[in-house]
Formats: structure tokens, sequence, C-alpha cells
């Protein structure tokens, strides 16, 4: 389940431009992407707040209360009881979201912020970061207010081609890749000759770089716009765990490096949260120890963390990461968490690296409430620590296993893959033919449709870009009855559009579940065997 909660989280194209014009107005300055929320500018907030606190006898400020809207005010400009005043300005973002341009707090009257004066260092600080805009400057806003709404509406309207852009090429990129790895997974499964098993994991590792630069420029976008969105929902850390810290510990012994991962016993068997995101950072940080790291190895600590959540339900875990490897100079330890940053000099680097890793798993785990931090001395290893704010579930539920070997074959059940790719036609029905289910291809949905009216079927694997009708209306037809299957059957989309807006648009079509392009055997198995669990299947 994703989180649909609106953000006010600022795009941070915006942010960068909204430091400098700050100083220039002497104001603190922010825009807020949810409109009518009491969301005040950095350092605004933290001050206003102080001062109400120092100053109670003022009474309270309707600003501060969390469950009050602005947007319902007849005029931009409140004032609070300290004499405190806010513009609010309606603005476009990038994606035609409504959003507005938040000026204040400050004071409009010199003598209001003097009297605050003298109460407690507290209250003098958050003076002194809360200006008094006179009159005759106040003209300045209007004007400001004008040439920023001018840039964001520019902003917007390149910031929608650029995502449109990437989202092509991410389908485009995604479905020969698709192929191509798709096609060494099944080679590797039947060579046995050890030089031809040598060349096919080696483009298999090169496929799987390609694969992690474009995930992560996919990533570094959606950061950029304000739109990293994290899923909620129930998994198992410690099994999700066990099962990467295999496959990491298979890459370290590759290496002749040594790899231990101790979990702490008080780490929860279920927890509500967004595995994929915190598997992806863990990841990250043990992909780069083990490429950095030429002799001795690895230790990864997983434990419980305390918690400053007012939530009974809060469940803080700290992850660390030690490795023995080359180590960070001390002037590059801030810098490798900027994106396109890497650690040592590009024209000498002995290491393949875009610079995207960290500077992504650092937006993730602050997402996540958390922090990433480092500690490294040259020549003696490096050590990563970050949190992540979870929460426990209402009630301990099971959850289904996903060990391939577990899974029943295939039984016969009856499979139509709508995929315009004869390549990805080809990957799909040899795996699903290996496990014992009858796939049938078409190469458009209205080839789909004639075979859902002329014969029974159990379960659609639908590509969401296809020629003529596309997947996601497909879909829709099917809910509705309209396609001569029953309405309720299992459709997955398999697609090579990857973002979690792309899979939200699935899932709202009526799609049973979604895959993004290249897909493994283990996922595609596991997806299609939980899709047709507990349904009778049809002769073939």
């Amino acid at each position: 389940m994703v989180k649909d909660a609106p953000s006010a989280e600022a795009p941070r194209s915006l942010k960068r431009l909204l430091d400098p014009l700050t100083g220039l107005l002497g104001v603190p300055v922010a825009v807020n992407t949810n409109p009518g929320a009491p969301v005040w500018p950095d350092p605004g907030a933290e001050a206003h707040a102080i001062l109400h606190r120092e100053y109670p006898e003022r009474g309270p400020c309707p600003w501060l209360d969390p469950g009050s809207s602005l947007a319902d005010a007849d005029v931009t400009k409140r004032t609070c009881p300290l004499g405190l005043s806010v513009e609010r300005f309606p603005l476009v973002l990038r994606d035609g979201r409504p959003g507005e341009l938040v000026v204040g707090p400050y004071f409009t009257n010199p003598a209001d912020r003097q009297a605050l004066f003298g109460r407690s260092r507290a209250a003098d600080a958050a003076l002194h970061v809360l200006p008094c805009l006179l009159p005759q400057r106040r003209g300045l806003i209007e004007y400001f207010y004008r040439e920023f709404a001018a840039f964001a509406g520019s902003a917007a309207r390149a910031g929608a081609a650029k995502e449109q852009f990437l989202a092509n090429m991410s389908h485009e990129l995604r479905t020969p890749l698709n192929g191509i790895m798709g096609m060494l997974s099944l080679l590797l499964q039947s060579e046995d000759d050890g030089r031809r098993r040598q060349f096919l994991e080696l483009a298999m590792n090169a496929s799987n770089q390609l694969l992690g630069v474009i995930n992560a420029l996919l990533d570094l976008n959606g950061i950029a716009s304000g739109r990293l969105v994290l899923a909620e929902e129930l998994f198992e850390p410690r099994r999700m765990l066990a099962e990467l810290f295999a496959i990491c510990a298979e890459d370290a012994a590759s290496r002749g490096l040594a790899f231990q991962a101790v979990v702490a016993d008080d780490v929860p068997d279920q927890l509500v949260g967004d595995p994929q995101r915190l598997r992806q950072v863990l990841l990250n940080l043990i992909h780069n120890g083990l490429k950095y790291t030429e002799r001795g190895g690895l230790d990864v600590a997983v434990t419980m963390a305390p918690t400053q959540n007012a939530r009974s339900d809060a469940a803080k875990l700290l992850f660390s990461v030690r490795d023995t490897g080359i180590g960070i100079a001390p002037d590059r330890q801030e810098a490798i968490f900027d994106h396109f940053a890497i650690g040592e000099p590009f024209l000498g680097k002995r290491y393949a690296q875009a610079g995207l890793g960290l500077g992504i798993a650092r937006d993730i785990v602050e997402k996540m409430g958390g922090r990433l931090r480092v500690e490294s001395e040259l020549g003696q290893g490096s050590t990563f620590t970050f949190t992540a704010e979870l929460r426990r579930p209402c009630v301990e539920c099971p959850t289904p296993t996903t060990n391939e070997a577990a899974q029943p074959t295939g039984g016969g059940a009856v499979i139509v893959h709508a995929e315009d790719d004869p390549v990805a036609q080809l990957l799909v029905r040899r795996i699903l033919e290996d496990r014992g289910y009858v796939p049938i291809s078409v190469d458009s949905c209205e080839g789909l449709f004639d075979i859902l009216a002329s014969r029974p079927v159990d379960m659609v694997l639908m590509d969401v870009t296809m020629p003529g009708l596309c997947g996601l209306e497909s879909t829709r037809r099917i809910r509705r009855g309209e396609s001569g299957a029953a309405a309720d059957i299992p459709v997955v989309g398999l697609s090579g559009s990857a973002t979690a807006e792309d899979r939200r648009q699935g899932l709202l079509a009526g799609m049973t579940d979604y895959i993004a392009k290249p897909v493994t055997r283990f996922e595609l198995l596991a997806v299609v065997q939980r899709a047709l669990a507990g349904r009778p299947f049809r002769a073939a």
C-alpha cells in the first residue's frame, strides 16, 4: 500500500533557489506543496514555536495548530497574537498540482518585536531569526512573488517534459534489457561448460550494472521533483535481511572477502514500512563496501534503537556496515553524499561508479525519518550507519512464503501473455513452461480479448504499453466484464514503466499485481503463484 498523504516537501530545484533569495529579502521563504497546511519555512517554524512557548500569556497561535487549515482564510495574510505576519501566494508546481509560496513569519511593527526581547535566551535567539519588514520594503515581496511565479511556471513545463522523456527512455531501455537478462538467465540454467558460463556471468553482471544506473536515474528524478513516495506494507525484516545477506555473502566469497552479519534478538519478526527501499539502501552500502575492500571483509549489524516518535507502535532500526577497505579522505566524507559525487578523481578512478548511490540512499533514509552517517580513516576502512523509523503492526499476521523451492508446479494453469516484444514473449513462455504452466502469447490487447472470449483462461500477464488498446484500458474492460472472461480473473502488469506512480496507476486500473522489467524468473513465478493462490485451475 502506498501512502497517499500529501507531502509538504518542496522540489529540490526550488529549494536551491530559495536560500539566496531568503537572504536577499531578509525574510524566511519556502514553497509548500500541500496548500492550506500550517507549514513554515525553516528556521521560521522553530523560532515561531519557541516564542509562543516563552510567551504563553499572549495566547495560542492558530497557525501552529496542526488541525488548522490556512487555505480557508479570506485573506492571504494573517497576524498571530505576537504580531507576526505571513504572506501566502498560489503557485503551479511542475506536475500541475497547486502549491504556494510562503513568505514569513515576520514582524510588521518594530515595537512589537522589541517588546519581546529579554524574556529568555531562547526567546532572544528566536527573535534574531524573525525580522521586521518595514512597510516601504513590503513591495519587494509582491515583486519577488511575480518573478518567482514566472520561474516556477517555466520550471514546471520543463520538469514535465523531462519526466516524460525519462519515463519513455526507461521503458525503451528496460524492454531490450529484459530480453538480454532473460536470455542470459536461461542460458546460465543450461550451461555446464566453465569457460562459457564465465562469459555469461560477466555479461549478466554488466547488465545488472546498467540496470542499476537506470534505476538510480529514475530515483534521482523522483527525488528532485519531490516525488519520493514510500510504500507502507507488512514485511518480515528477519527473513528479508537473511535473503539479502545470503546474496551478499556469496558476492564476498567470490572476491575472497569475509562477510559477517548479525541481527539482534529484539528486532521484531514483523514491521510495517517500505522493505524494497530499505533493502536498496542496505544493498548499496554493502556493495560499496565490497567494491572498495581488497583485503579483510565486512561486518553488518542490525539492532533496535531508541525512538523519540510519540506513536506507541513506532520502531526504529539501526544499521551498521563496517568494511576494511581503502577508507575515505576527511575532506570527501561529506561530499560523497552529494548527487554525482565520487570519492576519487574521475580520470584516475579505479572503481566503476556513477556517483548516484549514496546521495539517493541519503534521501531515502531521510524520508524514513533517519540519518545516514560515515566514519572513515584512509587505509583503515569505513563504517556507515543509518536509522529508519518504521512501525509495528497492530496484529501479527501470517505472510506467504516466496521460497521458489516450495512453490508448486503450474498444474496446467492457462496464462495469456499480452506483449508486443517477441523476445519478452519467448522469455516469459520458457519460464512458465518450465514450471508447468500453459502460456499463450498475443501481441495486442485486441488479440487478448479474442482469446478470453474463445477459451477458458486462468490468468493474464499484461504489458502496459501496447500498440492500439493499452494495458490499463484493457484491464478496466476486463474488470467491467467486457472481455468474455470472469471479471475477477488475475491480471498482472508486466511493464518497462517502473516508477511508483506507474505501479499505482496499474493497481488503480484493477491489476492484481505489477512487475517492472527486467523481470527475473524467481520474481515472475512468485507473483504468478501468489495471484493464482486458492483459485481452481482450468483444464488446458
